[in-house]
């Protein structure tokens, strides 16, 4: 089949790459569906994308050439046609609902008439919420009426989307994300394995040593796991060094994160305060990553990057926008533009256009920036803490006595002579 489409593709081309019959080659065509996807962050009008199958019957090869020319009549002048990497074609309709999409999809089917081999074909949608569970399905969410924001660099309010449900009448784009993103560039996960080995073993001491206080300060595993979103949606198991006593209470994080979602408050923890779900210095451990040392192993492993967007949670991931779910294009990390933008200063809103703004344009100057700014950022997170801050009042308290008594030492001295 993979000859028939490449004879058919090259038949639709012109010598100068330009598309003849307005059909776009697998790469140009990538191009286009998220050119569109960026045209609706930023107008918030929907977008359909109609991917079609063609059948296999004997006259696959004229059939094929008669499909393609009657796409290519009914379609809008603000319509493209293309090549999806396994061949499929689709059609990319801008400004179009699900339900226009299937009328299209019906006078396509008319024209071709009953002498014509059965075409399958899916509609796609963008923008929708959706999350790919374990296993590969697709958790679709429904319609949602909340504004986007408004601030600079953010897309336009008033974003709707279509209502996902199982054997409803369109899916979700993010399933198709392996034929229109870009894939994961061979240098990042060069740089991922080797730093993540070589991190390993220079941390190894660290990491023994706090695993065996974590085991003295407090009963329980020493690995915290836990489910988080990654790559496209992709739920995977992230590990942690345990900060928190066993069975601690989850939902003061869920309603914490709410509120933070909703409102324009700086993404500040809890434990910034007194939290007594966190084991004894267990404050300093978050403050200054060192809890997150084992997430290594899912560097090693490929779930995680060393830079990229925070993984979030599942129920974090429920709450997000659509054009939020653009982050998920990119390989979440250790550290990121984010975490060295201010991070706990920054608002919610702030934090998902930084991840957005890294995922649409990974490059390696910029790991390479986001690493180096990495330390600074950790020194400067922990010392924003009430216990360092606490320890710098005390200092500084400690040397003004004994500063104070120095100088009475010497005003005394210095009557007596």
């Amino acid at each position: 089949m993979n000859h028939v489409l490449t004879h058919f593709h090259q038949a639709f081309q012109t010598g100068d790459g330009e598309s003849s019959g307005r059909v776009h080659s697998a790469r140009e065509f990538a191009s286009i569906i998220n050119r569109e996807r960026d045209r609706t962050d930023r107008t918030g009008q929907e977008f359909s994308l109609v991917v079609f199958a063609t059948g296999d019957g004997s006259r696959r090869s004229a059939s094929l050439r008669n499909f393609v020319a009657i796409l290519a009549q009914r379609i809008r002048p603000t319509d493209d046609i293309g090549w999806l990497e396994d061949g499929r074609i689709a059609a990319a309709l801008p400004h179009t609902i699900p339900d226009g999409a299937w009328k299209f999809v019906e006078n396509v089917r008319r024209i071709l008439g009953e002498n014509t081999p059965a075409t399958n074909c899916t509609v796609y949608t963008y923008p929708s919420r959706w999350i790919t569970r374990t296993g590969g399905e697709s958790a679709q969410g429904g319609p949602s009426d909340k504004p986007s924001p408004s601030q600079q660099g953010i897309p336009s309010p008033k974003m709707n989307h279509s209502s996902i449900e199982s054997g409803g009448p369109a899916q979700p784009l993010g399933v198709l994300g392996p034929h229109f993103l870009q894939p994961i560039p061979f240098w990042k996960r060069v740089i991922d394995v080797v730093g993540s080995l070589v991190a390993m073993i220079l941390l190894s001491p660290v990491a023994l040593l706090v695993a065996l206080f974590i085991k003295i300060a407090s009963p329980g595993p020493l690995i915290f796991r836990q489910e988080r979103v990654g790559y496209l949606g992709r739920r995977f198991t992230l590990w942690k060094f345990r900060t928190m006593h066993v069975n601690a209470d989850t939902t003061v994080h869920q309603k914490h994160l709410r509120e933070l979602m909703a409102s324009g408050k700086e993404m500040a923890k809890l434990d910034n305060g007194k939290d007594e779900r966190i084991i004894p210095f267990g404050s300093i451990f978050r403050a200054t990553g060192i809890d997150e040392l084992p997430q290594l192993v899912n560097v090693l492993l490929g779930e995680m990057s060393l830079v990229g967007p925070r993984p979030c949670l599942p129920y974090e991931a429920d709450g997000f926008l659509p054009w939020q779910m653009r982050r998920f294009d990119a390989v979440p990390g250790l550290t990121g533009l984010w975490q060295v933008s201010g991070k706990n200063r920054t608002t919610f809103r702030e934090m998902m256009a930084l991840d957005v703004r890294y995922a649409k344009k990974p490059a390696l100057p910029l790991d390479v920036w986001i690493f180096l700014k990495t330390v600074p950022a950790i020194v400067r997170q922990a010392s924003d803490q009430p216990f360092f801050a606490d320890a710098r009042a005390k200092i500084f308290s400690i040397v003004l006595r004994v500063g104070t008594v120095v100088l009475a030492v010497l005003t005394l001295n210095k009557i007596h002579k």
